[in-house]
């Protein structure tokens, strides 16, 4: 049976502050902010898209914890595509981003690195 499903739509990361969380996203990780719902407290940053191609990138959504929600960051993360691992690693420890160790794999490098609220995401370049 084909799956009724046509891909991935987004990846919800829970946030103390939607709108520093949005900035962090957007000033430290070069995310555009495509979408915001003041009533829900949420907002959506894209990676990559071309508007213009009518072609859309990958989307977190960025989702703030009702208040008195007990805060736990999630074990699950986001992996983030880049074209250059050690350049997204650099220019990240630049902006002050707690970023891990480069590794490389055989088939990959890769490191992680966490934002605001110390929800881990992973970037990984895959090696051609």
């Amino acid at each position: 049976m084909p799956s009724p499903f046509s891909g991935l739509d987004t990846v919800i990361i829970r946030v103390r502050d939607i709108a520093a969380a949005t900035q962090w996203y957007v000033q430290s990780l070069g995310a555009e902010a495509i979408y915001e719902d003041e009533e829900q407290k949420l907002s959506v940053v894209e990676f990559g898209g071309d508007p213009d191609a009518e072609v859309a990138g990958s989307t977190l959504t960025l989702w703030q914890l009702d208040t008195g929600a007990e805060w736990a960051p999630s074990s699950s993360y986001p992996i983030l595509a880049t074209a250059d691992a050690r350049a997204a690693h650099a220019a990240l420890k630049a902006k002050g981003v707690d970023v891990g160790e480069l590794t490389e794999t055989p088939g990959v490098y890769f490191f992680r690195f966490t934002d605001l609220d110390g929800n881990a995401l992973e970037a990984c370049e895959v090696k051609a």
